[in-house]
């Protein structure tokens, strides 16, 4: 059971984690980090979205898809390693180039762009798709069996359990239920 103050710190925790995450990932180029990193860090935040909402509130409202992620970002990683090829390179090399950053001619800065950043983009939204993918699977076998577990406490049968009735004591002596 979680309380409001579980509820209000998940949502704090969340939209930092998330920014940390895609800045992880924007730098693991230079620094380290990366979409490994970046996409466990998102995994993380997401979980603890389910720890203090449920699985039910959160499947609701993002509806995900995480074999669609999963293959995504296989496919981003594996165009980028194998596009060098088609113009003669070798099989994952990385180029850079610096942007020169202006708004309305204003220079801002210079934001250097590498090729291998599109590799660690694939591999975050791989690492965020299979993790909780996993964590899902988890998650709803545990539900089955605590479903399970109540049944079962309450007599065993599906209509006892759907009936849902307090159970009266009552003396009996002969050893027969009176359900």
């Amino acid at each position: 059971m979680s309380t409001v103050i579980i509820k209000t710190m998940a949502r704090a925790v969340l939209i930092v984690a998330l920014l940390f995450s895609i800045y992880l990932l924007l730098n693991g180029a230079n620094v380290p980090g990366g979409g490994f990193v970046g996409g466990v860090l998102f995994v993380c935040a997401i979980a603890l979205m389910y720890v203090a909402y449920g699985m039910k509130y959160i499947n609701n409202r993002l509806k995900p898809d995480y074999l669609s992620w999963i293959a995504y970002g296989l496919l981003f990683a594996s165009v980028t390693a194998i596009a060098p090829m088609l113009v003669g390179h070798t099989y994952f090399r990385s180029v850079f180039t610096h942007y020169s950053l202006e708004i309305f001619g204003i220079h801002i800065g210079q934001i250097e762009l590498l090729s291998s950043m599109f590799f660690d983009i694939g591999v975050y939204f791989t690492v965020i798709g299979a993790f909780l993918l996993a964590f899902a699977n988890i998650a709803s076998d545990q539900v089955k069996k605590t479903e399970d577990f109540g049944r079962a406490a309450l007599g065993g049968t599906e209509e006892h359990g759907s009936n849902q009735k307090t159970p009266v004591q009552t003396e009996n002596t002969t050893g027969d239920s009176n359900d």
